[in-house]
C-alpha cells in the first residue's frame, strides 16, 4: 500500500473530490483506521498488564472491552485475541510474555496491515509447531507481512498453509487407537501461572459434566450488580472453578501426600498485612496479596518462621481458621451467600472475616459471614464493605458510585 501524505479530508473534501483524490482519501482512511485499531490493541494489552481484575474489577478483557467502548462481545473477543498475538503482556513480577507476531504488530501499528491480514498471519504463527526455530519463525512472519502489504488476506492465508506445510511436512503424528473410555486432559502451562486446557470425554462422561456444571453457569440476577455480563464461555470457566471448590471440601476426596487436597500459598506477613504486593503459588505463578487475604478468610493457615535468606527454618501446625462447629452456626443464621441478591448455597460459600483475620479480626460468629466465591472478592477488591448489624446478621455497603448516600443493604432471598 503505497504511502500517502494528505490529510485526512472532512465530508465537504469527500464530496467535491475527483475519481483519483477519492482513491488516494480511501487509502489514507484504512491505513488510519489499521492504526487506530493496532493502538485500540495496545490499550488492551496495557490493560491487562496492569490487573484487569484489580484495576477495573472485570474478570476479562473481553468483558472491559465491550463495557468500555460499546462494542460487542465477538467484536471485543476478536481485538483481545489479536491484541495478545502481535503484542507484549507482562506477568505480575515483570516477565515479559512475547505474543506469537510481533513483526505483524509494528507493521499494523504502521497502518500497512487490515484487521484481517493480521488475524490470518497470528492464526499462521500459532498454528506453527513448537519444533521450528526461533529463526524460521522469524523469517516465516516476514514473508506473510511483506506479502500482506500488497495482497489479500486470502492470499496470505495460502502462503501460510504452504509455510507450514513444508515447517512441519509430515503434520501431528498419528495416534495410536483410542481406549475406552475416549477421556484425555491436557493443561498448557504460561509464564503467569495461568494455564489453557484441552480435553476430550465420552459421551456419558460429557453428559454428566454438562449436568454438574450448568446449574452453576446460570447468568446471576442479583439486581445490586445489573446484567452479568459475562459471555456463556466465561460463565462454563466460572461453573468449573466452583465445582472444584466443591468438590475440595467432600470427605471423601482422596489425599495427596497424606493431607486433604489443598492450594499452598506463600506471601510475606507485611505482605498479607498490608494487601500490598503479590503471593506465590504452589503451582507457579503469582496472585495479589488482595486475593491471599481472600483466601486467608477460610482455610489452613501454617506459619513458617524464615531465616535471614528467607531460608525455612522451622514449619508450624497447620490451624483450621473456622471449625465445623462455627461453619454449620454460619449456615443456620446465613442459609447461603449473605451478599444481597445472591441465591449460591451455603456449600458454594466461603466463611469471610468482617475485620479481617490478619488484622486481628476474631474468628467468632458476630465476625463471620458467609459468602460465594464471586462476592468473596467483590467484598476484598470491589469497594463494597460490610459490616454486622444490630441484630446479629450482616450489612453491605455499597461504593459511592452505586449509592452515594451508602445505605445498608441485605440479602433477603434466603428467608
Amino acid at each position: 500500500m503505497p504511502s500517502v501524505t494528505i490529510t485526512l479530508p472532512d465530508p465537504a473534501d469527500i464530496r467535491r473530490a475527483d475519481p483519483a483524490t477519492l482513491v488516494e482519501y480511501a487509502r489514507a482512511i484504512t491505513r488510519e483506521m489499521n492504526r487506530y485499531t493496532a493502538l485500540l490493541g495496545l490499550v488492551v494489552t496495557k490493560t491487562e498488564t496492569d490487573g484487569i481484575k484489580v484495576t477495573h474489577q472485570y474478570t476479562s478483557a473481553v468483558q472491559w472491552l465491550m463495557h468500555t467502548t460499546g462494542l460487542s462481545e465477538p467484536a471485543a473477543r476478536q481485538i483481545v485475541v489479536r491484541a495478545r498475538g502481535t503484542n507484549s503482556l507482562y506477568a505480575i513480577d515483570g516477565t515479559e510474555i512475547p505474543g506469537v507476531a510481533p513483526l505483524t504488530g509494528f507493521a499494523a501499528l504502521a497502518g500497512a496491515l487490515t484487521p484481517a491480514h493480521v488475524d490470518v498471519i497470528v492464526k499462521t504463527m500459532t498454528a506453527m509447531p513448537c519444533t521450528v526455530s526461533e529463526e524460521d519463525r522469524v523469517a516465516a512472519e516476514k514473508i506473510l507481512v511483506n506479502l500482506a502489504v500488497n495482497t489479500s488476506p486470502v492470499e496470505v492465508k495460502k502462503a501460510g498453509d504452504r509455510i507450514l506445510d513444508t515447517l512441519d511436512p509430515d503434520g501431528p503424528e498419528p495416534k495410536d487407537p483410542p481406549e475406552r473410555p475416549q477421556r484425555e486432559l491436557s493443561f498448557q502451562e504460561h509464564r503467569d501461572g495461568s494455564a489453557t486446557l484441552k480435553g476430550k470425554l465420552d459421551n456419558l462422561a460429557y453428559a454428566q459434566l454438562r449436568a454438574a456444571l450448568d446449574p452453576l453457569a446460570k447468568p446471576h440476577s442479583a439486581k445490586e450488580e445489573g446484567r452479568d455480563t459475562r459471555s456463556q464461555w466465561e460463565r462454563q470457566a466460572d461453573a468449573l472453578v466452583d465445582l472444584v471448590r466443591l468438590a475440595m471440601t467432600v470427605d471423601e476426596i482422596p489425599t495427596h501426600g497424606g493431607d486433604r487436597v489443598h492450594v499452598a500459598v506463600t506471601v510475606d506477613y507485611e505482605t498479607l498485612k498490608s494487601g500490598i504486593g503479590t503471593a506465590m503459588l504452589d503451582y507457579g505463578g503469582v496472585i495479589t496479596a488482595a486475593e491471599a487475604r481472600m483466601l486467608a478468610c477460610d482455610c489452613k493457615v501454617i506459619p513458617a518462621v524464615l531465616g535471614t535468606e528467607s531460608e525455612q527454618m522451622d514449619l508450624g501446625r497447620s490451624k483450621r481458621i473456622i471449625t465445623t462447629g462455627q461453619r454449620r452456626r454460619l449456615v443456620m443464621r446465613d442459609r447461603g451467600c449473605a451478599f444481597p441478591g445472591c441465591k449460591s448455597h451455603a456449600k458454594h460459600c466461603d466463611g469471610h472475616h468482617i475485620v479481617y483475620w490478619i488484622l486481628g479480626g476474631p474468628t467468632d460468629l458476630d465476625n463471620l459471614t458467609l459468602l460465594c466465591e464471586r462476592h468473596h472478592r467483590l467484598i476484598h477488591c470491589g469497594g463494597w464493605e460490610v459490616r454486622m448489624g444490630g441484630d446479629g446478621r450482616p450489612d453491605f455497603i455499597p461504593p459511592a458510585h452505586l449509592d452515594p448516600l451508602r445505605r445498608p443493604r441485605r440479602n433477603t432471598m434466603h428467608l
